[in-house]
């Protein structure tokens, strides 16, 4: 199969796939910590990585070297890895997949990939990812679905998250291997949680238990989310000390949380993603960001 190196014969029975990429919807490491997870807690092993040398710009996605306990040194490249969990208790198994976003040649790249979810029998991908919103980090998460499938929309109906689709404009590598999936006849859906976009940088562990809470709850699967509350309460204790030391970053925290509130409070939930006013957010962060650049003690500079 080209450009893709398998690690051992790969069966034929993982009917599910979940996937998660990183990149521009992978806000706070949310999607590809909750894959990371998943692969920890099923026990998965490593299936099969795609060759990163057709795909990626090695100026833009650098290799790391790491050092090794004999001195020497081993050079990492991008890792783009499937990942297999072997059917139990009487269920099909599952395909999992974590990777950098590609640079170039997306399809070239989607046929390899697709190929490899086709070899291991795999009917149905769930997507996870994360982006950028105007929510504070003091709220829960926001995760809104979309999908294919007659059978999951109706599930994401009755939990009250499923939103049509109404996006136009740049997309990543995700929107284009579901295109090519359906093609296929391979249904899916997508889980899209949030970061606040005031906080770009860092894991979110409140994002990255919302996406496995959701992908757990769709497949039935008992995740130990023992260690998410301890993170959690730590993350959000960093966010206020962070967010204490400069008034306008206090000021902004408190107006998306009364935004955040009163949506809440006229939908009966949260308001999700697909029904923010994109334009308006885009101006809104270019605004913060721009003041946190430019401005003194008592606009967006540090104090």
């Amino acid at each position: 199969m080209d450009h893709v190196e398998f690690d051992r014969d790969p069966p034929t029975n993982l009917t599910t796939m979940v996937m998660a990429y990183g990149g521009w919807i992978d806000a706070g490491q949310a999607a590809t910590g909750a894959l990371r997870h998943l692969v920890r807690d099923l026990s998965a092993t490593r299936l099969a990585r795609i060759d990163p040398e057709p795909f990626f710009v090695f100026t833009q996605e650098r290799p790391d070297v790491k050092m090794r306990e004999d001195g020497g040194r081993d050079i990492l490249w991008p890792r783009s890895e499937f990942f297999a969990c072997h059917p139990w208790e009487g269920r099909d198994g599952l395909l999992l997949f974590c990777g950098p976003e590609p640079h170039q040649r997306w399809r070239t790249y989607t046929t390899a990939f697709l190929d490899v979810a086709e070899r291991c029998g795999v009917k149905r991908i769930i997507s996870i990812g994360a982006l950028l919103a105007g929510a504070p980090h003091t709220r829960p998460i926001r995760v809104t679905g979309r999908c294919t499938d007659p059978t999951w929309r109706s599930v994401l109906e009755s939990w009250g998250i499923y939103r049509r689709p109404t996006y136009e404009g740049p997309t990543g590598i995700s929107t284009i291997l579901l295109d090519a999936a359906e093609r296929r006849g391979i249904s899916h859906l997508g889980f899209m949680g949030q970061a606040p976009h005031y906080l770009q940088s860092g894991e979110n562990p409140a994002a990255i238990q919302a996406l496995l809470a959701c992908v757990a709850r769709l497949l039935h699967l008992t995740l130990d989310m023992s260690r998410f509350a301890e993170a959690i309460q730590d993350f959000r204790t960093q966010c206020d000390r962070e967010v204490s030391r400069n008034r306008a970053t206090r000021e902004h925290v408190q107006q998306l949380e009364q935004q955040y509130d009163a949506s809440a409070g006229e939908e009966g939930q949260a308001p999700a993603i697909g029904e923010l006013d994109s334009e308006k957010l885009m101006q809104e962060l270019q605004d913060f960001l721009r003041g946190q650049r430019e401005g003194g003690p008592e606009g967006g500079g540090p104090r």
